[in-house]
């Protein structure tokens, strides 16, 4: 049930939700901030519940309606992720439009969840401001989930009611990836990349296994860089001749690069003897420069940059600081 494991994990976020839902104050926009963690999106989908199902406190989280939400299938509910890719201005106006008409389902309340807020536009962000200011209709909710509430406009957190979640813990995760025949490193990987279980994970994905082969191959190129447009352009590009199945591995190259820079600075070992060795070769090259480096680069992806070109730039950059 996710309000005991809520009330377990985040207990103040779970008496702050609470004490909203049976004092009948539930605000019509809420802010979930801090720190990732997977079950602010858990909670974002049981506050929904609990507000359809009106009961003065927490959804029962088991009649048909809270499984219809939970699965995406209640018409009244949207739900959209800005982790992979940033939310769009077709987004929000997919929710203007739908919220827009007639309510779909007997309850009569629309609700929408934006997870990885940070992840849009000023553009976008202002869009989504003046649909708060001006609802469709008074029983229109939104929740949003941050990672960075700095990194929002001002005016949307002042209009929310902020629910701060305080932990990070992952372990659970790591436990899913490895009781389902993942290597502890590659549980750890994954489970700081996507930020989930995927229970559809291929132990065998091409793409992940690619991408960590070539970020242990440019870590070791580090101490003679001019290798680094021969192994993008002879060896990596060349692997997947799709357009799109070279994106998903140039992301997942991304994501671990950086996961193993941010493990680096802060000297955070893992069981894994290739791991920790890549991870000492990192730390003699400047470290900080190289998550300087991939920040921008993941910064950029977000905003859709050609990627071949990012990883040029990217390998320029190395052999003129090395």
């Amino acid at each position: 049930m996710i309000q005991s494991d809520l009330k377990l994990k985040e207990p103040v976020a779970y008496q702050s939700l609470f004490n909203s839902l049976k004092n009948n104050k539930v605000a019509h926009s809420y802010l979930f901030s801090g720190e990732f963690s997977r079950l602010k999106i858990d909670t974002a989908y049981l506050l929904a519940m609990s507000i359809v199902e009106d009961g003065n406190g927490f959804a029962c989280e088991e009649c048909e309606t809270c499984k219809r939400i939970l699965n995406n299938e209640y018409f009244d509910v949207i739900y959209i992720d800005g982790y992979k890719d940033s939310i769009k201005k077709d987004d929000i106006e997919r929710i203007m439009d739908e919220f827009s008409r007639t309510s779909l389902e007997a309850s009569g309340k629309k609700i929408y969840i934006l997870a990885n807020i940070n992840n849009s536009s000023t553009k976008v962000m202002n869009m989504i401001l003046k649909f708060m200011e001006e609802p469709s209709n008074e029983n229109t909710y939104g929740i949003f989930i941050s990672d960075n509430k700095d990194g929002l406009l001002p005016t949307i957190v002042s209009r929310c009611q902020e629910v701060p979640f305080l932990q990070r813990d992952f372990s659970y995760l790591i436990n899913e990836y490895t009781a389902n025949g993942f290597d502890y490193i590659d549980a750890y990987l994954l489970t700081n990349i996507l930020h989930e279980y995927n229970p559809n994970f291929d132990l065998n994905d091409e793409f992940y296994l690619t991408a960590k082969d070539y970020v242990y191959k440019t870590i070791e190129s580090l101490n003679e860089p001019e290798y680094l447009p021969v192994l993008f352009y002879k060896e990596l590009y060349p692997s997947f001749k799709d357009r799109d199945d070279l994106r998903t591995c140039l992301d997942y190259y991304l994501d671990i690069m950086l996961q193993m820079i941010q493990d680096s600075l802060v000297n955070n070992c893992i069981d894994d003897e290739e791991y920790n060795n890549h991870l000492k070769t990192i730390h003699d090259y400047k470290p900080d420069k190289l998550l300087k480096i991939f920040t921008n680069a993941k910064d950029k992806i977000a905003i859709n940059a050609e990627r071949k070109l990012l990883f040029d730039s990217i390998a320029c950059q190395i052999i003129s600081y090395i």
